[in-house]
C-alpha cells in the first residue's frame, strides 16, 4: 500500500507545483500611481476623445484593462478622498464610472506599481469521513467522523479558481468494535465516541476537491482496558474526490 499513497501524493504536489509555475507569469491588474502622472481619456479600444491632460494624483489606484504594444488602456477603481483635486487634476465623477484612460508602458513602469494580494487565507470549515483506513492489520473501516477544521487556504491565479489547504481538524468519531478489532475479545460488536484530530491537505479545482486526511482516534481507558482495541495509538488515512465534498468559509 505504500506505493499507492506515494502515488497520489506525487500527483498533488506536481498539480500543486504546475499551478504555481503558471501563475508566476500572470501580468498584475490592479496598480496604484506613486508619483503624478499625466494621462488623456479614451475609450476602451484606445481611441483618444479629447485634447485634454488629466493628472491622476499619487496613491490613486486603477485597473490595467489592456496593454497594446507602448499604450495602457486604465480604468480607475477608487479615489483617495485625502488628495484635494485642482483644476488640471481629475475629476471626481471619472473615478466613479466607467471612463477610460491611457498612459504608456512608461510611465505604468516608473509612476505606479502593482498592488499585491496576498495568496494566503485563513480558513475554517466542516469536514465529513465516512471510510478510514487503517493500518497493522489493515482493514478498512465506517467509522464516521464529524468535525471542525482550521487552517491555511494558498490560492493561485484566481483565473484559475484553484487552490491548496493545509488544514488541523478535531471531532468526534463514532467507532464499532467488534471480535475482529479486539482479537476475539469483544464478542458482541460494541459502539462508541472517541475523540478525534487530523491533519490534512484539499487540492481545490473550482468546486471539485481531492483530499487526504492522516488522523488518530482516542477512547477512554477505561473502554481501552475493557474492549482491547488493536488500534490503539495506530493512525487512519481518509481519502475524499468528489464535488464540494470539504466545505469551508474563507476568513480574511
Amino acid at each position: 500500500m505504500k506505493w499507492y499513497f506515494k502515488i497520489v501524493f506525487t500527483v498533488i504536489i506536481s498539480s500543486a507545483y504546475h499551478l504555481s509555475r503558471a501563475q508566476t507569469s500572470a501580468i498584475p491588474m490592479l496598480y496604484e500611481f506613486v508619483i503624478e502622472c499625466p494621462l488623456r481619456k479614451c475609450d476602451i479600444i484606445g481611441n483618444t476623445l479629447d485634447s485634454t491632460v488629466y493628472v491622476a494624483p499619487p496613491k490613486s489606484k486603477f485597473t490595467l484593462i489592456e496593454l497594446k504594444q507602448d499604450i495602457c488602456i486604465i480604468r480607475f477603481t477608487l479615489l483617495n478622498a485625502s488628495k484635494k483635486i485642482n483644476t488640471n487634476a481629475l475629476p471626481v465623477e471619472d473615478f466613479s464610472t466607467y471612463t477610460y484612460f491611457y498612459i504608456t508602458k512608461a510611465q505604468l513602469d516608473f509612476k505606479a506599481r502593482p498592488i499585491t494580494r496576498s495568496n494566503l487565507d485563513l480558513v475554517v470549515g466542516n469536514v465529513i469521513t465516512p471510510v478510514k483506513l487503517r493500518f497493522a492489520p489493515f482493514d478498512f473501516t465506517k467509522d464516521i467522523t464529524l468535525g471542525s477544521t482550521f487552517g491555511v487556504k494558498y490560492s493561485f491565479a484566481k483565473k484559475q479558481n484553484a487552490a491548496v489547504d493545509g488544514l488541523l481538524g478535531i471531532g468526534v468519531s463514532s467507532l464499532t468494535i467488534d471480535s475482529t478489532s479486539s482479537q476475539g475479545k469483544t464478542q458482541q460488536p460494541v459502539d462508541l465516541l472517541a475523540f478525534s484530530t487530523s491533519l490534512g491537505i484539499v487540492v481545490e479545482f473550482g468546486n471539485a476537491q481531492v483530499g487526504a486526511f492522516l488522523g488518530f482516534d482516542f477512547i477512554s481507558n477505561k473502554n481501552q482496558n475493557e474492549y482491547h482495541w488493536i488500534y490503539r495509538n495506530k493512525p487512519w488515512v481518509s481519502f475524499g474526490l468528489g464535488y464540494s465534498i470539504f466545505s469551508f468559509n474563507i476568513k480574511k
